[in-house]
């Protein structure tokens, strides 16, 4: 009876891990708004930032932010520099910056909800199983963590990979 009692306390820990997570990638995507009618925006970024300006034709141009002025925006890119007049300029967009450190987190989050899914499990199919599976417990369990880091680093990536539109010409 206390077995089945702890088991239901962990499958209940996995599931509010795993609620807290995608909390989190939900309110990281809503707070990624900004005023991108405003030239005002792109003046306030910082030179040596990762940048992607999209001209009116509709060609990217990525690169690091070298300047802005009133009138225009100046990135470079490999080597180069390219410089658009405002009137030239149809969206800038700034990256996030935080990929790594959300897929840091999301592998934290990931590992721990796996590990205790692989804890359950394990306690479940050794049980279950006649006492045939209790030597493949520790590997079902680190299996587990293993697939949960995984599988949280990629949420963790995409969701830390995020471009904001800083800028969007009327």
């Amino acid at each position: 009876m206390e077995r089945g009692n702890i088991l239901e306390r962990r499958k209940t820990l996995s599931l509010r891990i795993l609620l807290l997570v995608l909390a989190g990638i939900g309110s990281t995507l809503v707070a990624q708004t900004t005023d991108s009618s405003s030239w005002a925006s792109v003046r306030g970024l910082t030179p040596g930032r990762p940048i992607e300006v999209i001209n009116r034709q509709g060609t990217a141009i990525k690169g690091e932010l070298a300047g802005v002025t009133s009138d225009s925006i100046t990135v470079n890119v490999k080597h180069r520099t390219v410089a658009l007049t405002r009137s030239e300029v149809s969206l800038v967009r700034v990256g996030s910056g935080k990929r790594r450190r959300y897929a840091l987190i999301g592998a934290a989050i990931g590992a721990g909800a796996g590990l205790g899914v692989g804890v359950a499990g394990g306690q479940s199919l050794s049980n279950g199983g006649g006492g045939d599976l209790t030597n493949l417990q520790p590997a079902i369990v680190v299996g587990s963590a293993a697939a949960g880091a995984l599988i949280g680093t990629f949420i963790g990536s995409v969701a830390g990979n995020r471009a904001t539109t800083v800028y969007h010409a009327k």
